[in-house]
């Protein structure tokens, strides 16, 4: 065969194997094969030309990636980060965008409320509360809440708090997602009441930006843990192509999944609200300029890994992981 021949008859699999987009340990396995016979074809034919050199530096990116993987596949901690929990995502999506939904609804119906009653916020956050923050407004600290515990004591309340909220959403879903709704109903009608409360004192812009300081992860884990409790209720009502029990299993095991992942988020979230948030606690606009840089990359970084992670990296990641090989990996094993 002339080199010519040989180079138009594999260019288009030798192009495929360099966009590296394969994750399937066995396709891999299969290119590393076939470019190793590419090789030895090609040293032998062609021993002095350029084709050897381009072939044999694919075939060693292919072993570098099945070593890796191998690696990887030995550390579960890795693995459940970069597939088992962002494919749990990305396979229920639509879940995933239904809770955000349904969340922000509330958020919105618990703002208009706040404006249609005027005790609407008194009955949701408490009277203590509202006068709390409205003395703290009057005073220049309208987020000085953050700052009336120390940040220990401020931490343990916090994640306490957020882990016990995030348990209920989950647990709650058994009941076919109910319990799960109901709890992300209160919840979001809370948040809206909350923001509403700033908003009515001119403060919209800087509550938005000092609560999502830490609010941004806080609240993408309440909506996880809501997509949780539906997958975990819905899955034995809508088996679709599965029994029940083969239903329900896969619900289980991609609900825990998604509320283990949850975690490290609320967590994270809580080191935030209790050491970080207090700086803005005179409001984004008030603040020196180092200290508004400051919050600003917490802020702008928070909203990157939000959205590439759970909404990017997850939908990305499902497009090689076929939800036929993701049913057989949580179903069948």
């Amino acid at each position: 065969m002339r080199e010519s021949n040989f180079i138009d008859k594999n260019n288009k699999r030798w192009e495929e194997i360099e966009n590296d987009l394969k994750t399937d340990p066995d396709e891999i396995s299969s290119d590393f094969i076939d470019l190793m016979n590419d090789l030895s074809y090609a040293q032998t034919h062609y021993p002095h030309s350029k084709i050897n050199e381009y072939v044999n530096s694919l075939s060693s990116r292919v072993y570098k990636k099945i070593f890796l993987q191998q690696k990887q596949d030995k550390n579960p901690f890795y693995h459940f980060w970069i597939k088992d929990f962002p494919a749990a995502i990305g396979h229920n999506r639509k879940v995933l965008w239904i809770a955000t939904a349904i969340f922000f609804t509330f958020c919105i119906l618990g703002y208009i409320c706040s404006f249609i009653d005027t005790d609407f916020i008194e009955g949701i956050l408490g009277k203590d509360y509202v006068r709390m923050t409205e003395e703290n407004i009057k005073n220049g600290e309208p987020f000085g809440v953050y700052d009336s515990k120390s940040p220990l004591e401020m931490f343990l309340s916090i994640f306490s708090n957020n882990l016990r909220v995030g348990l209920i959403l989950f647990i709650s879903g058994i009941c076919l997602g109910i319990g799960s709704f109901y709890f992300t109903f209160s919840n979001g009608v809370m948040v809206g009441a909350f923001l509403s409360l700033f908003i009515q004192n001119n403060l919209g812009t800087d509550a938005i930006f000092v609560i999502m300081l830490h609010g941004t992860f806080e609240l993408m884990g309440l909506i996880l843990e809501c997509m949780a409790g539906f997958i975990l209720g819905l899955s034995f009502l809508f088996p679709g192509t599965l029994t029940r029990k083969q239903a329900f299993r896969k619900g289980l095991s991609e609900s825990a999944k998604i509320y283990i992942g949850t975690i490290p988020f609320t967590t994270i979230a809580a080191l935030i609200e209790s050491y970080v948030t207090y700086l803005g606690k005179q409001g984004f606009q008030n603040n020196n300029i180092l200290i508004m840089l400051f919050l600003s990359l917490i802020f702008i970084g928070s909203w990157l890994v939000v959205i590439w992670y759970f909404f990017i990296y997850s939908k990305k990641l499902t497009e090689n992981y076929t939800y036929e090989k993701y049913l057989e990996d949580i179903v069948h094993k």
